[in-house]
């Protein structure tokens, strides 16, 4: 850089010393280009180091411009090691539309100056503008040309990371459908082979034969809820769109509430908090029972013969907030934030022994979001829980 700066370190006993330091300055800092491009792509660079890059290219380029001018003492011969410069900070620099434009008008200005302090004639001085005008527009080209080839490619690794972790995810769903089916089903079909063995023994009474008849069927039972809730979870994860419709939520509330009221034959007192006018919202209506089936069937499974469970609902600007409460014995706080992991370790059993798989938190959080909405629970110990639940209002 210095020769080019004062011309007439070129014709000093030094010569052969600038030049040196000038080739070796220019085949490092090329060396340093292919590093920091395979060794560091894809990495965030810090704050303001795309202006240093950028500086640090132009540099380069004037580099290879005093080659060629520290051994001849003449800028028209430089146009090889010009090209030169240029094509290696293209292909080994990602510069943005800009900054290969800032990059272009700054190299322009510096060769225009190397030209005008170089004592060469007018007709010289123009051809070599005409000639840089040239190698600038194949640089700028191919400087787009390998910012959009690095730019698919880094689209592509990200594809290819999003897909290996969504091959891990369902890799690991696997092994934990694979856990549940080993312990859950395992369990049920155990006691069904022992209480066949003892039923083919003939030793038992009418009572105790229909005892255990009455165990079969519910080992039955539990097994068939599991596998229908690892069909139903599988088949709404392959699910990217469900169907909507314009729904009144205070009707649907009501059919929700008369539904359970019925199941429950007054052994849980349900109430429902409504607004005195109709709530409206994009829903699935088959989706919507699940959840609420979900919610309610928790709720009464750990709240007390004659507990109160709570449903209310209400509208803030363009929300939805749907509330679920009950005075139940609560959820330890080392469980909540599992709660809605499928397959959760924060299952437990109901009040009268009923089994949890761990399925239904993670199929209603699943089925709020495909709705665009959002879950959340609060609660206490021995003072009872809240799922808060918001939707989109319907315009």
């Amino acid at each position: 850089m210095l020769p080019l700066l004062f011309p007439m370190l070129s014709h000093t006993a030094h010569a052969d010393f600038y030049r040196g330091l000038n080739i070796f300055l220019a085949l490092a800092s090329a060396l340093v280009l292919a590093v920091e491009q395979f060794a560091f792509s894809g990495k965030p660079r810090l704050p303001y180091s795309q202006l240093l890059c950028l500086w640090y290219g132009f540099l380069f380029i004037l580099c290879c411009l005093g080659m060629t001018y520290i051994a001849q003492s003449n800028p028209k011969n430089t146009l090889t090691m010009y090209l030169l410069g240029l094509v290696t900070v293209a292909f080994l620099w990602d510069f943005e539309y800009f900054e290969a434009l800032a990059l272009a008008a700054l190299t322009t200005v510096a060769f225009s100056v190397i030209l005008l302090f170089s004592g060469i004639s007018t007709e010289q001085i123009l051809l070599n503008h005409c000639i840089s005008f040239v190698i600038m527009t194949c640089f700028y080209v191919l400087s787009r040309v390998m910012y959009s080839y690095k730019a698919a490619n880094f689209l592509q690794l990200q594809e290819i990371e999003a897909r290996k972790l969504e091959i891990q995810k369902i890799s690991q769903a696997k092994s934990e459908i694979l856990g549940v089916v080993a312990h859950d089903l395992r369990s049920p079909f155990n006691n069904i082979e022992m209480i066949a063995t003892l039923l083919q023994k003939g030793t038992a009474s009418k009572e105790q034969e229909q005892q255990y008849l009455n165990l079969i069927l519910t080992s039955c039972q539990s097994s068939r809820e599991t596998i229908n809730e690892i069909l139903y979870l599988a088949r709404e994860e392959q699910r990217d769109y469900i169907p909507l419709e314009k729904v009144n939520l205070t009707t649907l509330l009501q059919e929700v509430r008369d539904e359970w009221e019925t199941q429950l034959q007054g052994t849980r007192d349900l109430k429902l908090s409504l607004p005195p006018t109709p709530l409206y919202a994009n829903l699935n209506k088959e989706r919507f029972h699940r959840i609420m089936n979900n919610l309610l069937s928790n709720a009464v499974k750990f709240t007390p013969h004659n507990g109160e469970i709570m449903i209310q609902a209400r509208q803030t600007d363009k929300k939805l907030l749907l509330d679920i409460a009950d005075k139940g014995i609560g959820i330890p706080e080392k469980f909540r934030g599992q709660l809605f992991d499928r397959f959760s370790k924060a299952r437990r059993r109901g009040l009268k022994g009923e089994k949890s798989n761990g399925l239904g938190l993670s199929i209603c959080r699943q089925l709020v979001e495909q709705h665009g909405g959002s879950i959340e629970v609060e609660s206490e110990e021995r003072q009872g829980t809240t799922f808060h639940i918001v939707f989109p209002a319907a315009s």
